[in-house]
């Protein structure tokens, strides 16, 4: 009997044990909600992992590079406005450039959060940071109210944004980041319905506690080895308390609930009927659960992190490889970034890129 004891503790998941008969279709549905939420959050668990060691890396070994290119593009803006003053430009060609620095101000401000630009912006754009900043919000309103209608995204008329541009060629995955930060910050304040499910949640939860003694209790009195005379059966006992105690002190009501069934399974009709009434209840419990989980596991998948494992995930191996090539086009970045700001010191360079600029 120890070594049925044993074998039973040695499960992963706490399960109804089939005695004499068949278990119930309540025991069974009870059996396979503990197996689904275990696995369940066997998965969350990973995932929380995995995102951990990815933004560690991301954190530490490619966003100290992002944000020099984004230092050096401020620079850039910097000092296209100290040649803007300069007289080797005809009018036209300021206006030009004028355009392109608004435009990459409004980018880094927008992105990055380079609110110093906000000025330099403003003196070149024909509307304020502020406004240029209301219309695209609003551009995005339409855009969302359009694709939630239609299912399909519209064109919004914006500015000439080059730096956007450029960074659709290359995502990077401090945007990721930031999309985080972002959503985190905007999001919606919970629903009525909302609040009162967690309400419902919390009581369920103390409930659940309530009912975890009460079971602790009633299996005690049963089991307990002291009162026993016949050595085998108190032996028995001894170790059928020890799993008791250890689902109590681990909080695991349906591990309490298990173990039950598996060594009060004889008692009388009507507690089995009152245990069947009670085990409805649970099962409907562990089917909310599953619920939450999976939903957690969708929003994961379609959410702000979603990107970054998308980019980043994979084997150890498949990691590493991705974590290089992205230090190397950032590195890459920085280098052509570093040259264009030394080039832009000189008056021909500067004029021969506003010639290019009409042709964008």
């Amino acid at each position: 009997m120890a070594n049925k004891i044993q074998e039973a503790s040695a499960q992963l998941v706490p399960q109804m044990q089939e005695e004499s008969g068949n278990l119930t279709l309540l025991q069974r549905q009870f059996n396979q909600m503990m197996k689904r939420v275990n696995a369940l959050k066997a998965e969350q668990q990973q995932r929380k992992n995995t995102m951990a060691i990815l933004k560690a890396r991301v954190q530490k070994e490619l966003v100290p590079l992002e944000n020099e290119t984004i230092d050096l593009k401020v620079a850039i803006v910097k000092q296209l406005d100290q040649a803007y003053h300069e007289s080797f430009l005809h009018k036209k060609e300021q206006e030009q450039l004028a355009l392109f620095i608004s435009d990459m101000a409004f980018s880094l401000v927008e992105k990055y959060g380079k609110e110093e630009l906000i000025e330099l912006h403003d003196r070149y754009a024909p509307k304020t940071y502020a406004e240029a900043a209301l219309e695209a919000e609003a551009n995005q309103m339409a855009q969302n109210m359009f694709k939630g209608a239609f299912g399909e995204e519209k064109e919004a008329e914006a500015l000439d944004d080059v730096e956007r541009t450029k960074a659709k060629r290359n995502q990077r995955p401090l945007e990721g980041q930031q999309d985080t930060r972002q959503n985190k910050s905007g999001a919606k304040k919970k629903t009525k319905t909302q609040l009162e499910k967690e309400e419902a949640m919390k009581v369920e939860v103390s409930n659940l506690s309530k009912a975890s003694r009460r079971l602790y209790t009633e299996l005690v009195k049963q089991l307990h080895p002291d009162k026993e005379q016949d050595e085998t059966k108190r032996a028995w006992k001894e170790e059928a308390i020890k799993e008791v105690t250890l689902a109590y002190g681990n909080n695991d009501f349906f591990g309490l609930l298990r173990l039950q069934m598996q060594f009060l399974g004889n008692r009388s009709k009507a507690a089995e009927e009152e245990r069947e009434i009670q085990l409805k209840y649970y099962v409907k419990l562990l089917s909310d659960q599953v619920q939450e989980l999976e939903k957690d596991a969708a929003q994961h998948a379609l959410g702000p992190e979603a990107n970054l494992l998308y980019q980043f995930g994979g084997s150890p191996k498949a990691v590493e490889k991705t974590i290089r090539r992205e230090k190397k086009v950032l590195r890459d970045t920085i280098q052509q970034l570093q040259s264009e700001l030394k080039l832009f010191t000189n008056p021909e360079v500067v004029k021969q890129f506003v010639k290019q600029l009409k042709f964008r």
